[in-house]
This record gives structure tokens, C-alpha cells and sequence, in this order.
């Protein structure tokens, strides 16, 4: 799932490639780019009730069997958080590590960067997911629940409270692997777009497990990505600025 040489560009090169290749970011087309396609995303899943076209053919399917199934619940969920969750101590320790053997302030200054750019990432969703009100796919009355369906903004819990599922937490942790892009592209290696899709694709597939669940419609999953991206180029732009 991981690609290694990505890692080992973090805490194993002695040489000066990456220091020598070292530039100041700029945001880019292809930021730009992913942004704006999730923008117009989000546009047209509202206009075309795309939530609802995905959620009735999941359910029609499955009837949610996959919420508790072993591969979904245990693997892809609980799972691959675990994964993500050693992946991110693991980074941890290799900064620990470069400060103690007073590795390149270059390599350590990259690596403290993009550690709290994934947190703040992961944390930013969290706040969200408490500020907004947003149930489920499994809670609704349309899908075997127990509450009526509101739109994000006219939301009312005068009997039912929110679950607070928007936007997908889930998602959202794996999106947050796209900083692997930014910490390349300062770096100018030609590993970035590589590690743009495996971002993309981790979160993506994250997220596709969890509408299989019932717990997230593909709006949540889209806005996790847009935030994530927002995090990320707002950061890496503070963080690298000329």
C-alpha cells in the first residue's frame, strides 16, 4: 500500500540530492487543478442528487451487509487506521531520530512540516465533522434508519441529535497521504506525481469502503478531499514562501 521509496527519502539519504534539489513552493496547475474538479464535484452531486443516486444502489445491493463484514469493518476500517496511525509514529521516531543524530535542518524542517500538515489536516476534519450537522446514510428513514433526511445547512435536532458524519473522517486520513506530493515537490524528485495518485487513491479507496458501510455519502468523501488539498497548499505555501 506504502511505497517505500518515498520513506526512505525521508530518513535513510546521506547524500545532498534533496537538499542541493530544495526549492520554495509555488502553488501549481495541479493543485489548482484537484481543487477546482472537487469544487465542481460537490456542484454537481447537489444539482444531479448524486448522494442519493449512489447511497439507493448501494442499498438496494447490499442493504448494508458489508457495515460489520470482516473485510470492511475490520480490514479497511479499523484496519487500515491502525496502518496509517504506525505509518504516522513511525515518521515521528525518524524525526526523533534525525534530531539526535543532528541530521540536515533541511531534512528535519521537511519532515516537521509535513508531520503537522497531516495533523492539522486530520484535525481540521474532526472540527468540522463537530461543527456541521449531517447523519449518515445508515441513519435515514430511506435506508432502514430512524431519522428524516436534512441538508447540511437546515439541519433541526429538536428530536433526533446529528451523528455528525460530514465531512468522512475516514477519507480524510487517507487524502491526508497527498502530502508525500507536497514534501516531493519542495524537494523538486520526480517521485511527486506518483505520490499524488497514492494519496488520492488511498484516500479514494478509504472512502468507497465506507458508502459499501453506509456511513458516508460520496459528498463527504469529495469535501475531505478539498479540505485536505486546502490544508495542504495553504500550509506548504507558509511554510516554503519565498
Amino acid at each position: 500500500m506504502i511505497n517505500p521509496e518515498i520513506f526512505s527519502i525521508n530518513v535513510n539519504q546521506n547524500s545532498e540530492t534533496l537538499t542541493n534539489n530544495r526549492t520554495s513552493y509555488s502553488v501549481g496547475k495541479t493543485e489548482i487543478i484537484l481543487i477546482s474538479v472537487c469544487i465542481l464535484l460537490l456542484i454537481v452531486v447537489k444539482s444531479f442528487h448524486i448522494d442519493f443516486v449512489l447511497a439507493d444502489q448501494i442499498y438496494q445491493l447490499t442493504n448494508w451487509d458489508l457495515k460489520y463484514a470482516f473485510w470492511t469493518e475490520t480490514i479497511m476500517h479499523k484496519g487500515a487506521r491502525y496502518l496509517v496511525i504506525a505509518v504516522f509514529l513511525y515518521l515521528i521516531y525518524s524525526l526523533v531520530k534525525m534530531h539526535r543524530s543532528q541530521a540536515e535542518k533541511n531534512k528535519i524542517y521537511d519532515l516537521t512540516v509535513a508531520l503537522i500538515s497531516v495533523v492539522l489536516c486530520v484535525a481540521s476534519i474532526a472540527i468540522l465533522k463537530q461543527i456541521f450537522d449531517a447523519d449518515c446514510p445508515w441513519d435515514l428513514l430511506r435506508y432502514g434508519g430512524d431519522k428524516p433526511f436534512f441538508s447540511l445547512f437546515e439541519y433541526s435536532d429538536s428530536n433526533l441529535t446529528s451523528k455528525h458524519c460530514f465531512p468522512a473522517s475516514h477519507a480524510g486520513i487517507g487524502y491526508s497521504g497527498i502530502v508525500f506530493f507536497y514534501y516531493l515537490k519542495v524537494n523538486n524528485h520526480h517521485l511527486k506525481k506518483k505520490a499524488l495518485l497514492f494519496g488520492v487513491i488511498l484516500g479514494g479507496v478509504f472512502g468507497v469502503v465506507q458508502q459499501l458501510r453506509g456511513a458516508h455519502f460520496i459528498s463527504h468523501d469529495i469535501s475531505s478531499l478539498l479540505v485536505c488539498m486546502i490544508i495542504l497548499t495553504g500550509v506548504y505555501k507558509l511554510a516554503y514562501r519565498r
